[in-house]
């Protein structure tokens, strides 16, 4: 195999990982928002900043790979890597990060909880005092 050929070929399969490792690291941000509720602006901004933090390594696979060509097969690749991951080890993925952090969010859930009827209790009494 030519070596023209076989730097295409490693550009592809690190394209269609770093799709699939990208949408892996939007899925923990998915549990963490699960862990903890989070407004809609926030959501929004979370998202806002997530992709533009996921351009960088894109940016690096295509500039070191690629000698930085945007290609279209490239950008194909990392679609496919992410829809690869959505549609194959998604499901088996969640089941394993909700194992190793859900236990946490009753915990955190009741803490949290516990916080805010605190608060409530101290602005009650400050404004029965008033």
């Amino acid at each position: 195999m030519s070596e023209i050929i076989h730097g295409q070929v490693t550009f592809l399969i690190v394209t269609l990982c770093c799709g699939m490792a990208l949408v892996f690291c939007y899925e923990v941000l998915r549990l963490l928002r699960w862990m903890f509720c989070h407004s809609g602006i926030l959501v929004w901004i979370e998202d806002i900043l997530y992709w533009a933090v996921a351009a960088i390594p894109v940016y690096c696979v295509f500039f070191v790979y690629n000698d930085g060509e945007i290609r279209w097969y490239g950008a194909l690749m990392l679609v496919t890597g992410a829809w690869l991951y959505e549609k194959g080890i998604s499901r088996p993925a969640r089941g394993v990060l909700v194992k190793i952090f859900g236990s946490h969010r009753p915990s955190l859930y009741r803490l949290l909880k516990k916080k805010r009827q605190e608060r409530q209790q101290k602005k009650a009494k400050k404004t029965e005092s008033n």
